[in-house]
């Protein structure tokens, strides 16, 4: 689980980066404003949005493995569920950190401090969009599910 954490991470770093060069290149900063607008509540509809598909989701798992049996299949499906709540914790966290510091005027100083913030704050969402592409997997995965297979 580690190393998927970190291989998101540095995905999601890497996205947030090329983002921010992008909006340089265009001489754009309506991504930037928008995330430090909105990056917060979206954060926090996100959770909500993924705890109720999860909810809706181990419910039905529940019902396969008490109908069918079959409990280990579910194991892994279970705690990559867990894996994203507390992903998304700390991405919101990690937020609202980047957020504060990068409004901070000690931060004005530092050369490039804009554009590390930026990628920072992108990659945090960019990191919960992954997030919400897991969780529609795990929903998928019980939809195609077969006992009998």
């Amino acid at each position: 689980m580690i190393a998927q954490v970190l291989r998101t991470t540095l995905i999601a770093l890497g996205a947030g980066f090329l983002c921010q060069l992008a909006q340089v290149w265009l001489e754009s900063s309506y991504f930037t404003e928008f995330l430090k607008a909105n990056l917060i509540n979206i954060l926090i509809a996100l959770l909500a949005v993924n705890s109720a598909t999860m909810g809706i989701v181990l419910t039905k798992i529940r019902e396969l493995i008490e109908k069918h049996g079959h409990e280990g299949e579910f194991r892994e499906t279970r705690a990559q569920f867990l894996l994203s709540v507390k992903e998304q914790v700390v991405l919101i966290g990690a937020a609202i950190l980047l957020l504060t510091v990068q409004q901070s005027r000690f931060t004005k100083e530092i050369p490039n401090a804009s554009m590390f913030f930026g990628s920072a704050i992108a990659a945090l969402f960019i990191y919960s969009m992954m997030i919400l592409y897991d969780t529609a997997k795990g929903v998928l995965i019980i939809i195609d599910y077969n006992a009998d297979a």
